[in-house]
Formats: C-alpha cells, structure tokens, sequence
C-alpha cells in the first residue's frame, strides 16, 4: 500500500510527536521536525508510510542519542494488556466461548488498539473496550473460518507482531495454532512501541513459541530492508498471519503469498484500502 495524501497529515503530526517524546529539549525538538518536514518535503509517492515514518524516527534518534524513546510508554502498556489478560484468563473467557479459536481472533485484533504511531491517547478503559466490543463486533474480511482452515492446511506459519502490550493478547490465538509450525516476528530494533525480542521474553512469546527478529527497526515489514535469516523464512512460510496497519502497509501489495491480516483500522487509507468503515475489526486475506 504506497504512501497517500491523507498519510501526510498523519506523519506531519508523527513529526511532532516524536520529538515531543524523543527529548525536552527544545531546541533539538525543532532539529526533529525541521528535519522530518523535509523528509515528508522530499517523500517519494511509491514508497509506503512506514518508510517515511522510519527515516523520521532516525532522525530523532541521531540527534538525541536515544534508541528507544517509547521504553516506558512500551513497559506500561505491557503491564495494562497483562492486567487485561489475567482477567480474561480469571473470567475463562476461553474456555466458556461457543468457538474458542474465533474468540482468540478477536482478541488479538481487539489488542490492534494500542498503536502509538496513530496518535491514540489512550486510556486503561479504551483497551478495556476494544476487548469487550470484540466479542459482539462484526469481523471484516473472510472471518476466522477461513483462518482456521488456512492453519490446519500449513506445515509453516509465520505470525508477525505489531506492538507491545498488544503481543500479550497474541497469546490466546498463538496457543490456539500447532506451535511446532509457527515462528514469531518481532522487531530487529526499537521504534515506537513495535515489540522486539525484549518484549517477547518479558511477556512470556518466547516460552510458548520459536521467535526472531525481522532484523530491521522501521514499522512494519519492508521485506528489501530485512535479514537474510526473515527473508528466507518468510519464503518458507505457507500461512502467514499479520498483525496490525503498519505490516498491512507495507505487505498488502506482496503477491503470491498467503496473508491473512489481523487489524483494528485506525485510518482513514488503510480502512479504504481495506473496504471497510475506520475502526472496523479486521481479518482479511487478499488473494
């Protein structure tokens, strides 16, 4: 999905953002957005949004000397999705559900919420929501049926992370998939709140499944910026699951591969890309 006039508005406003969040010096908090302007100034119309947004993030962290301004914001939100977690596990939201692999569906999409590049402000009770609206919302897209008959059908299955906190709801699909066949994807390095390997072992994804990293930092999955080691088991992969916009973006115009993207769409491009309303739950595959 290449880069469009409304992402403009959104990476202006990520420009500021990052700054705001990268430094307290003033200063260098100019030195960020003149430089991400220009950025956005120079932008090619081919290339997709996270690439943009990456050499935006770099800039940042060039001029602080931070690599990973978000690590608090990313070690709370973990903590908020793990309190969530435990009460859904209390509550066996699971193991009363007519259709335990459709409510793990849901669930991870409902984590799709906590996404930081989209300038959600958000608060315990707006994840908590997400979560409880899951389980009575209208799936977009080809539904879990066609998931589930994807999984029993592959022997390789590479599961892509979005974000901290929103991995920990991963949990329930990731425990509802043949674990043997399936890698994770974490982040190579820290950018927003994208989860990397730190936040797969402090979350317990490591105990439950094999995980790598992609071997690059920018949002989602910009497949000619990736290691060796990912590309080769992307193209082993028979079934692969994606979470979140970013990797929608920047994997939606791959062809011949077998993806089935989970989301919550949070924009306006994505969600008319898509076909579906903003802030629809979605799973879809587009072969």
């Amino acid at each position: 999905m290449k880069v469009s006039r409304e992402c403009i508005y959104c990476l202006a406003r990520q420009a500021v953002e990052i700054a705001e969040e990268a430094t307290s010096n003033v200063i260098m908090q100019e030195d960020i957005i003149k430089r991400s302007l220009k950025e956005l100034g120079e932008m090619n119309f081919n290339e997709t949004a996270p690439e943009i947004a990456f050499r935006m993030h770099q800039h940042a962290k060039n001029i602080t000397g931070i690599n990973d301004p978000y690590m608090k914001l990313k070690e709370g939100y973990n903590e908020i999705a793990k309190d969530i977690y435990d009460r859904i596990i209390e509550e066996k939201w699971l193991d009363n559900a007519e259709d335990p692999f459709d409510m793990a569906c849901r669930l991870a999409i409902a984590g799709n919420i906590i996404d930081f590049s989209v300038g959600l402000k958000l608060e315990y009770s707006d994840i908590v929501k997400s979560v409880d609206d899951s389980i009575k919302h209208d799936i977009f897209g080809t539904g879990t049926a066609a998931l589930r008959e994807a999984v029993e059908k592959s022997n390789n299955i590479m599961y892509i992370a979005d974000n901290s906190g929103e991995i920990i709801f991963d949990k329930f699909l990731l425990e509802r998939l043949p674990v043997s066949k399936v890698i994770y994807v974490v982040k190579g390095g820290p950018i927003v709140n994208d989860a990397t390997m730190q936040d797969a072992i402090s979350t317990g994804i490591i105990d439950l499944v094999k995980v790598i990293d992609n071997g690059h930092s920018a949002q989602g999955t910009i497949l000619k910026d990736c290691s060796n080691t990912f590309n080769r088991e992307f193209s082993r992969a028979d079934l692969i699951i994606s979470k979140g916009q970013a990797n929608f973006e920047t994997l939606s115009d791959i062809k011949g591969k077998n993806i089935f993207y989970l989301l919550r769409a949070k924009c306006s491009s994505v969600a008319s890309s898509i076909g579906c309303n903003p802030m629809d739950y979605v799973l879809t595959n587009l072969l």
